[in-house]
């Protein structure tokens, strides 16, 4: 899929063609101030980058601002930022001379604006900073000035949205990526280290975007619930369940924002994983050990009496402690996930096996 640039612009806007580029600007008869000019590419190719930075300024970006002079953009994270500073470079070929960096800090830190210069590769004297006691993080705000930029950025937006995005399983995943990078959260009982809900926080008036996440999060199969808070005008789309978590894992949510996938991959790889293996193999597997039950319980760092019930079917082993007795077996990995009856996290949670999920979940607690 394509944007046609030239066929975007209102047709009282003035154009002048640039061979492989355009120029843009629009007059009024009164009140032109800040409408520069701006170059732009005839075409957008809506590829997954794209999307994904379409996802991010959907979230975080003042779209939904009534004044129109500029297009804000806002991030604590690095990472993000250079994103949505690359989109708008890579794909509208905006200029530094046309963005002001602002970093919002409330704790002093002497290497503020060398480090920022440093990561987006901007020169240093084109971070301003400004102390605020709001801010518990460093906030980096990305402002491309001209209303010229920020109008023709709302048609882009609107166009692509009328798109059949959601059809596309590469471009239905860029636009949940993007959001979640920008207004998602991984909500996280530090005490329990269990991950208790992944929610997308909006507006409360921002339904065409709620629906949007919806809709999306149901062709995935991940099943979500609304919930409202008009006290604080917010609401949470919210997802529940280690069934759901893995499909937002299998698809990439995380990916963009480095410090949510860490806490969300932190929690998973110290999940406390049981299995329940189905009786005929199960009394097959510790049989093919040779080993007493003395010794199994020392391989697995457990007591007797637990391996006794265990192999009564009473009592369930953790994913890691199959690990260590497949040493002195000779089935796989793969047959234990074959002869999976049923998967349970922590004390709670219980689902039926997903091949995948459990070749994953062997994956980052072998040792």
């Amino acid at each position: 899929m394509q944007i046609n640039i030239t066929k975007l612009i209102p047709k009282n806007w003035l154009i002048k063609d640039l061979s492989d580029k355009i120029e843009v600007t629009y007059k009024l008869k009164r009140g032109n101030y800040n409408r520069k000019a701006f170059i732009l590419p005839k075409e957008i190719s809506l590829n997954k980058e794209f999307i994904e930075g379409v996802g991010l300024f959907l979230g975080d970006s003042d779209l939904n601002r009534k004044e129109k002079n500029h297009l804000t953009y806002a991030s604590i994270d690095k990472e993000i930022a250079k994103k949505a500073l690359n989109f708008l470079q890579d794909y509208f070929l905006i200029k530094l001379k046309d963005i002001t960096f602002l970093v919002n800090y409330r704790d002093k830190n002497n290497k503020l604006k060398q480090e920022w210069s440093n990561y987006l590769k901007i020169p240093y004297n084109k971070i301003l900073i400004r102390y605020s006691k709001r801010h518990n993080n460093e906030a980096l705000q990305i402002q491309v000035n001209g209303v010229v930029f920020r109008k023709f950025f709302e048609l882009v937006i609107k166009t692509v949205l009328s798109k059949p995005i959601l059809s596309n399983k590469k471009l239905r995943r860029a636009l949940l990526r993007g959001l979640f990078a920008a207004e998602g959260n991984v909500g996280i009982d530090y005490q329990e280290n269990y991950i208790t809900q992944i929610c997308f926080s909006l507006n409360i008036k921002e339904n065409n975007l709620i629906n949007l996440i919806q809709k999306s999060l149901e062709l995935e199969g991940v099943k979500n619930r609304l919930s409202k808070y008009e006290r604080y005008n917010n609401v949470q789309i919210v997802v529940t369940n280690w069934n759901n978590y893995w499909k937002l894992w299998q698809i990439n949510l995380f990916d963009i924002c480095k410090r949510k996938k860490e806490n969300f991959f932190n929690i998973m790889k110290n999940l406390n994983i049981y299995i329940k293996l189905k009786s005929d193999f199960r009394r097959e597997f510790f049989s093919s050990l040779n080993l007493d039950q003395k010794e199994i319980a020392r391989i697995i760092g457990s007591w007797q009496s637990n391996v006794s019930r265990t192999i009564s079917g009473i009592h369930l082993l953790r994913i890691e402690q199959f690990s260590r007795l497949l040493k002195y077996s000779d089935y796989k990995i793969k047959d234990i996930i074959k002869s999976t009856e049923e998967i349970r996290i922590s004390s709670l949670t219980k689902f039926q096996p997903d091949y995948e999920m459990l070749n994953y979940f062997f994956k980052i607690k072998s040792f």
